[in-house]
């Protein structure tokens, strides 16, 4: 008997999917060595905030400049208990199995939301990935956990998709308590009229956010970790009232921070009048307000085009980014949810190409080709000063816009 045309086709096929899955193992083992390698990132600064939890210590004081809620020092705390190496061969481990996770999840929504053929996939996962690179290296080099928080949200978002409660809930909840702006997550959830992850979401974030108070005393009994987290960060974030310890919040301008505070205020120093310049903070509130109803609007547009829920979730996880007092360059981890959507609708609607191929490279231009290895530090961060990540993320959203348009002119049948 003698073997099909498939499964003489296969073959290769599959000694070539041995050889790429050989190859990302041996890169991900022998990246180990340079990540344990970093002494200035998250596992030798931050982590010792477990200890400052055990101790019942503020933990801003114990940990220079901690904005993250209380959660994330609990989830420290068995690490504490570990020598150094394993702390970070156990961070690493999280950190590459919460990237694993993200592009599977990424990958299984958009396939399904676009039914991507099996030919196409191969394209889709090498542009969602040369895309975001940037940002993925991003993670590993700054050891941040922004990723892990991502991996949540996409918990959340996977749980929406299958009308599974718990498990939207759950990510969101989880998404929410390690880090405050996938809140944004939860009040989609609520735009989409998912009353009960709303409601179940809010109660789990609650019980996990109160954990670290449960299992620990804070030396000053006025002030509990939660309680000092949400008026020094959480609230002191948006009003601008942030004690100075926390200083990634209160710095105004900063080419770390690519968030629309940081950039709207880089374009405003040293432009105003005296006057008007003290009103700096009114200025970002208006264009906050511009910018949610701008985003509200898409949200609006998108309910009955191909794929609704994916454009709905980019725009979320864009207005994190854009929002936030603070977005280092690990935070832009999320923008693989979007990266993927648009990869996988322009694969199968070259109509659209025109108009948002362009804005796409552009952005990616701006992201990945401004960075030290393309441009050198000096003028790579120069291009960080004018706001290049900050620009690139809007003309990201601006794919978005552009796709939601013209997919309205067929709409599709809005799920029960």
């Amino acid at each position: 008997m003698t073997p099909s045309h498939d499964s003489a086709a296969a073959r290769p096929a599959a000694r070539g999917s041995i050889v790429a899955w050989t190859v990302l193992g041996l890169a991900v083992v022998l990246y180990f060595f340079r990540f344990s390698a970093n002494t200035d990132g998250l596992v030798a600064i931050t982590m010792p905030v477990g200890e400052c939890l055990m101790q019942g210590e503020r933990l801003v004081t114990c940990v220079t400049g901690f904005p993250y809620p209380p959660l994330f020092a609990l989830l420290m705390v068995p690490l504490t208990f570990l020598p150094m190496w394993a702390r970070y061969l156990a961070w690493y481990a999280v950190m590459v199995g919460a990237t694993y996770g993200c592009f599977r999840i990424c990958e299984m929504l958009t396939v399904r939301a676009f039914r991507v053929a099996r030919e196409d996939l191969v394209w889709l996962r090498l542009f969602a990935i040369a895309l975001s690179l940037k940002f993925v290296m991003s993670v590993f080099e700054n050891q941040a956990y922004d990723v892990l928080v991502f991996f949540f949200i996409l918990v959340g978002v996977y749980g929406l998709s299958e009308n599974k409660t718990f498990l939207g809930a759950s990510g969101m909840a989880v998404a929410v308590a390690l880090k405050a702006t996938p809140v944004l997550m939860l009040l989609y959830a609520l735009w989409l009229r998912k009353w009960k992850v709303f409601a179940l979401g809010v109660g789990l974030c609650a019980v996990l956010s109160l954990l670290p108070d449960v299992f620990f005393t804070p030396k000053d009994p006025g002030s509990g970790f939660l309680r000092t987290w949400i008026a020094d960060v959480a609230f002191g974030g948006v009003t601008g009232t942030s004690p100075e310890a926390y200083y990634p919040l209160v710095k105004e301008v900063n080419f770390f921070n690519h968030s629309l505070k940081s950039f709207l205020y880089g374009v405003l120093d040293g432009r105003l009048s005296a006057d008007f310049a003290a009103h700096k903070r009114m200025v970002l509130y208006l264009v906050y307000l511009v910018y949610g109803l701008a985003a509200l609007a898409v949200l609006l547009l998108s309910a009955r085009v191909e794929g609704a829920l994916l454009w709905g979730a980019s725009v979320v996880v864009i207005s994190m980014l854009m929002l936030s007092p603070m977005s280092s360059k690990s935070h832009f981890v999320v923008l693989l949810l979007p990266h993927m959507a648009i990869v996988a609708y322009l694969l199968k609607h070259r109509e659209v190409w025109a108009a948002a191929v362009p804005l796409l490279i552009a952005s990616f231009v701006l992201n990945s080709l401004t960075s030290r290895l393309f441009m050198g530090r000096e003028l790579s961060i120069q291009m960080l000063k004018l706001g290049s990540i900050t620009i690139a993320t809007l003309l990201l959203l601006a794919v978005v816009v552009v796709i939601v348009f013209r997919g309205r002119k067929n709409p599709q049948p809005v799920p029960a």
